[in-house]
């Protein structure tokens, strides 16, 4: 991506226990760096992170209700599992252009680390599906005067352990086991 300066903005993520793919579960700490590359010296008003857990359903039905008479239903549900801001250069003001308060940046590589914690409460797994999906990601946006932000956005996995001791998951699984037995 070269947008005027700014040769390139990356995201990359710190991953855990020596792997290459970045999967967490809840409780992790979700880290990485923002890395960004400029042709030149730029002034920026700031650099933010958003992460952000969700899940997003959608389906249609379609039925008929009597000879000449059909409707088609919309279902939707959105659910928000964790929402996180940080600042990594700048400020949180970035609706004036006025060119007070803006951080110079070099020409070269600059890197700007990034760490959050992940919810203690069990977090759904990552999921793409026909009908919807639970999607967790980081986005960078580099915002400047006068010029639109550049924007990149970078999805991580969430793996959630289950315990199958778990007593109500025994009962199920004992209940599954006696009626293919039918003792």
């Amino acid at each position: 991506m070269v947008l005027g300066k700014v040769k390139s903005l990356t995201i990359s993520y710190d991953c855990l226990n020596g792997s290459h793919v970045p999967v967490y579960s809840s409780g992790d700490t979700v880290s990485g760096k923002v890395n960004l590359e400029v042709t030149g010296e730029i002034r920026v008003k700031s650099l933010k992170i958003y992460a952000r857990g969700h899940a997003k359903v959608r389906w249609t039905e379609s039925r008929n209700a009597g000879s000449n008479t059909a409707y088609t239903q919309n279902y939707t549900e959105e659910v928000e599992y964790f929402n996180h801001k940080d600042i990594l250069i700048g400020h949180e003001r970035d609706d004036d252009n006025s060119e007070e308060g803006l951080t110079t940046i070099t020409s070269g590589r600059h890197e700007y680390a990034f760490s959050f914690e992940l919810p203690q409460t069990p977090l759904a797994t990552s999921f793409e599906g026909r009908h919807g999906s639970v999607r967790y990601w980081v986005k960078a946006e580099l915002h400047r005067a006068w010029l639109l932000p550049v924007k990149l956005k970078k999805e991580f996995t969430v793996f959630e352990h289950i315990d199958i001791n778990t007593p109500s998951l025994l009962v199920r699984h004992i209940l599954f086991l006696f009626f293919i037995k039918g003792d």
